[in-house]
């Protein structure tokens, strides 16, 4: 069933699971609804122009179990059990990152910005990255990011250098991050 809240400030969603999926209510599972989005990650959720929305789910691993839920307004970043590992990046500002922009190491795509929102506490913009398997292995809490949008362009008496991470990153934005080159190869994990 499908209503409006009293105050009319949310949409109530009531649904009825079946017994074999009533694990699924628990305190840490995640709700959204799928519709088509667009970004520079690529396009989701086409098939509701067919079928219309739905809801998806990211299943908890609680053992509290749970029946009022507050769905996300946007998937998240990764799914439980999916590839990848995530990080947080506080930004001065956006620039022209944006959701599907490239994080690249050693001028290779290994990742991708998968959200961002402003924190007001700090005055930072909290940007969500992603970086793919098996190459999350590669960040610690020695490595620094940087904006990879950029063109660095120098000029001298004898050549002309342009220098940039791809053409993609100055088009849509990008990141990088690289290691310290005295760092151990033993360092923690991030």
């Amino acid at each position: 069933k499908v209503g409006l809240s009293p105050d009319r400030e949310r949409v109530l969603v009531t649904v009825k699971l079946d017994k074999a999926v009533g694990n699924l209510a628990v305190s840490d599972t995640r709700f959204w609804v799928v519709r088509p989005r667009v970004s520079l990650a690529g396009v989701s959720g086409l098939g509701t122009l067919f079928s219309g929305s739905y809801i998806g789910v990211d299943a908890g691993e609680s053992d509290e179990p749970e029946i009022h839920f507050t769905g996300l307004e946007t998937p998240p970043f990764v799914l439980r059990g999916g590839p990848g590992r995530t990080f947080e990046l506080a930004a001065r500002d956006l620039g022209s990152l944006d959701i599907g922009s490239p994080v690249y190491y050693k001028r290779t795509p290994v990742g991708r910005v998968a959200g961002y929102s402003l924190d007001p506490e700090r005055d930072v913009l909290a940007v969500q990255i992603v970086i793919d398997p098996p190459n999350d292995r590669l960040v610690s809490t020695q490595t620094r990011f940087w904006a990879a949008s950029g063109i660095d362009l120098s000029l001298s008496a004898s050549r002309f250098t342009l220098d940039t991470q791809s053409l993609v990153s100055v088009l849509v934005g990008g990141v990088a991050f690289a290691n310290p080159p005295d760092a151990s190869a033993s360092a923690p994990p991030a």
